[in-house]
């Protein structure tokens, strides 16, 4: 044997065991918690100007920030997939940071999330702790399971005998080219955007709707200082010049593995017009 595929069968054991060293520390760490709270569920009726009538009653679910690993595990996951499809949405969306900062477990999530349907599909865009961990690897992962990553793209959906666009952009500090991912189109269109920051570029755009995540709600959010919150970490529905933006207080934990005043959240959009 050469000794490139020596050092290169080394590389990989190596890999292997680092990988299943971390699994071990995420089994042993969720195993001396108690078992973890449902997220909070939320329901929101969205009126929307430029909704074509045949999308009444569209339902999404948004999915954010489940940074799955050492402060998520595999239990809390499958919980939130359960309750994802007892609600039984017609699109899921997921707005980024699926994993912190490891690419450990980039597959473990994926090979979760594989699990996610929907008539519409699984639409997702990369977070900010995406980039970090390998936002290629990632992205082929979670294509391979069926969930279409929108990286500056969008696609064109069909629901109610009608057509409407969905887009996506990569994350504030990755070169998102929302111009690109748009196309030139005059359809209802809804964006995912991993950061709010999107939402000025969206508003001048025309994009009817925006689903973001990224602030966790400020995970540890103190009543005293809610100004600042609502101004730096925002969460909920934000608009500007016609254009709805709603923000997920997300699933996961970065840091610290605790929130205070700002639990997870599994939310569902239902779209009228109006």
């Amino acid at each position: 044997m050469s000794s490139t595929h020596t050092t290169l069968d080394r590389t990989r054991a190596r890999t292997r065991l680092r990988h299943k060293s971390w699994r071990q520390v995420q089994t042993l760490l969720h195993a001396r918690r108690p078992q973890p709270r449902d997220p909070q569920i939320s329901h929101h009726q969205v009126p929307l100007p430029r909704l074509p009538e045949e999308l009444r009653g569209l339902r999404i679910a948004h999915l954010s920030d489940i940074h799955y690993g050492l402060f998520l595990s595999r239990p809390s996951l499958e919980r939130v997939l359960e309750l994802t499809h007892e609600q039984r949405p017609d699109l899921i969306a997921i707005t980024g940071d699926f994993v912190t900062q490891s690419p450990v477990f980039i597959e473990p999530v994926c090979e979760l999330l594989a699990e996610l349907k929907a008539p519409l599909g699984v639409y997702a865009v990369l977070g900010n702790h995406d980039f970090r961990a390998g936002a290629e690897p990632l992205t082929r992962a979670l294509r391979r399971r069926g969930i279409k990553v929108l990286r500056n793209q969008h696609r064109l959906l069909r629901h109610g005998g009608t057509a409407f666009q969905i887009a996506g952009i990569d994350d504030s500090r990755q070169h998102p080219d929302l111009a690109a991912a748009l196309g030139p189109t005059s359809r209802f269109t809804l964006l995912l955007a991993h950061n709010p920051l999107a939402l000025q570029d969206a508003a001048a755009c025309g994009v009817d709707l925006v689903l973001s995540g990224h602030t966790h709600g400020g995970q540890i959010r103190l009543g005293f200082a809610a100004p600042l919150y609502e101004r730096f970490l925002p969460a909920g529905f934000l608009s500007l010049e016609g254009t709805q933006m709603y923000v997920s207080r997300g699933l996961g934990k970065v840091i610290v593995p605790m929130r205070v005043g700002a639990p997870p959240e599994l939310a569902f959009l239902t779209l009228h017009p109006g």
